[in-house]
């Protein structure tokens, strides 16, 4: 499959509390649809740990973006710009639909949840464009596909998942809407989970897919077909109900133990915001160390120093402490609330508790420790899988949903998906853009390339997949020098191209005597010198 035409998607997760950004390449040749690599994390310069919080802060006449992602997490502490600030806007998303709706979802009415949700995509999509894409307009080598909660396509007959879909397609030019895809969460799950090896048919029973967002919970229930491998769907499930409900109540937490008094909060109705940033930070901290040390000990706790400045200038500061105990006191009843929401979803969809044999948990929600600790009695710990990066599981998979989404393009068409077995590539390679037509693509087809050190005379095959650069031992370009980080770079070849990422590296990664900024891909030639921190390297003929 060396010929044919490449198409590079991008796959995105806007959850409530971080959206996450996924790229792989496909080449289309005939019938065959043949996937370039694993799906891998593309992060944007505005990224922060491979995601981006879901917050932006307005203009002051509110007309537009001022800033987004931590550089407005950062302006919370800010009591004269947090007014300003909007995060946690998904929930509100169809909450108009609903009879009862939670606090959390009347924060914001629909149509401002939308309306936010736009600014921050039209804000992402042209930083996609600009840093992924070379700046050029988007063409028909490239797609989209956007991850929602499985509830949206059903609630209400449809129409907030049809709401969403209007939203989106306006952030993109409208001759390509027809490359733009949407999957529901679960079937991005289930194809992840696929591919990881983690969805065992070793046993029978039924396999349980449990994704806990920020915002909502969706089941699905499926057997694993013996012959196949895949999942034959029996039923599934959704509500909004996520982690953020946690969050939120732990801000009122710290607000009682701060001893802010209600009117304060209703003058500034913005400190809660701030609040609910440092009680998840409280709450991840917690479950980390709880998970770490069996999820278990009363002795465990999380800290951290909270200042909390007013609009009027009062300062309320204290360092503080939290433990299970705590939390339980504070949370119990959102641990009871995950409880008989998953009693609901096993009722609706016609099971019992022994008919299933698999509980894969994803989303960042599962990483919560009460969840997982309620899940594993209930099922037994032998029946609970946690994936690894469980709230990188749903944005992988979207991205691996591109065969089905090229059924509905080309009707008619039969289409085989090739997936090379997960052992046969690195497991973050990453596909190359066709934006930059100026290139020579045939300077590396089919040729032997290596990455040679003139100095010390050692040669690096640069074969098909993703060549890793850096300090630690599994690096195929493993460099002995201070100057150089544990993970600094990575080559990326095709059978057509061959393209340099730096990784954030402290001392920088450069072409040709140019450094790259961190997270930026730069298509190589032969002949080109590279330099990892102190290392030198040109790419030559094998």
């Amino acid at each position: 499959m060396g010929n044919g035409k490449q198409v590079t998607l991008f796959a995105l997760d806007c959850g409530a509390t971080n959206w996450r950004l996924y790229r792989v390449g496909y080449r289309l040749n005939g019938n065959l649809i043949r996937i370039m690599g694993d799906p891998q994390p593309s992060p944007l310069t505005s990224f922060s740990e491979r995601k981006l919080p879901a917050i932006f802060t307005h203009t002051p006449d509110g007309s537009a973006i001022e800033s987004f992602g931590e550089v407005s997490q950062g302006q919370l502490e800010d009591e004269n710009a947090r007014e300003r600030v909007r995060e946690y806007f998904k929930p509100c998303i169809g909450s108009h639909l609903e009879p009862n709706p939670l606090p959390h979802q009347k924060r914001y009415t629909h149509a401002q949840a939308l309306d936010f949700t736009r600014m921050l995509l039209e804000a992402v999509v042209e930083q996609i464009r600009g840093e992924k894409w070379r700046a050029s307009a988007f063409d028909e080598s490239v797609r989209f596909a956007f991850a929602y909660p499985v509830h949206w396509g059903y609630d209400h007959g449809g129409v907030i998942l049809e709401d969403f879909k209007a939203l989106v397609l306006g952030c993109f030019p409208e001759k390509i809407h027809t490359q733009i895809e949407f999957v529901p969460e679960p079937e991005g799950a289930i194809l992840s989970l696929r591919r990881q090896g983690l969805l065992s048919n070793a046993h029978g029973g039924v396999t349980l897919i449990v994704d806990v967002g920020g915002s909502t919970t969706d089941i699905i229930a499926g057997q694993i077909d013996p012959r196949t491998g895949e999942l034959l769907y029996l039923g599934r499930y959704g509500e909004p109900f996520g982690g953020g409900l946690y969050d939120a109540e732990m801000a009122k937490y710290l607000a009682d133990e701060l001893n802010v008094p209600a009117s304060a909060l209703a003058d500034d109705p913005s400190a809660m915001a701030t609040l609910r940033i440092y009680a998840l930070r409280l709450k991840e901290s917690l479950s980390r160390r709880l998970m770490q040390n069996g999820n278990s000990g009363d002795d465990i706790s999380a800290q951290r120093m909270i200042t909390l400045v007013m609009r009027d200038g009062q300062v309320y500061r204290s360092l503080m402490k939290i433990d299970q105990t705590t939390f339980s006191k504070v949370a119990g009843h959102l641990n009871q609330s995950f409880q008989d929401l998953i009693a609901r979803a096993i009722k609706a969809i016609g099971l019992t508790d022994q008919d299933i044999n698999q509980v894969a948990l994803v989303g960042g929600g599962v990483q919560l420790f009460s969840i997982v600790r309620h899940l594993r009695e209930r099922f037994g710990d032998e029946k609970v899988v946690l994936a690894d990066n469980p709230d990188e599981i749903v944005v992988r998979g979207v991205g691996l949903a591109f065969g089905a989404a090229m059924g509905t393009l080309k009707p008619g068409v039969s289409l085989v998906i090739e997936l090379p077995p997960v052992a046969e590539l690195e497991e973050d390679a990453e596909p190359v853009s066709n934006a930059d037509t100026t290139q020579d693509a045939d300077s590396v087809s089919e040729v032997g390339l290596q990455l040679v050190s003139p100095e010390e005379g050692k040669a690096y095959p640069l074969n098909i997949g993703v060549t890793k650069v850096g300090r630690a031992r599994e690096c195929l370009v493993w460099l002995e020098s201070d100057k150089v980080s544990r993970i600094h770079a990575e080559l990326h070849r095709t059978d057509e191209s061959i393209e340099l990422i730096d990784l954030g590296s402290t001392n920088g990664t450069f072409l040709n005597d140019e450094r790259l900024t961190a997270n930026q891909t730069l298509m190589l030639h032969v002949g080109d010198e590279l330099r990892f921190g102190d290392q030198v390297f040109t790419i030559k003929l094998g």
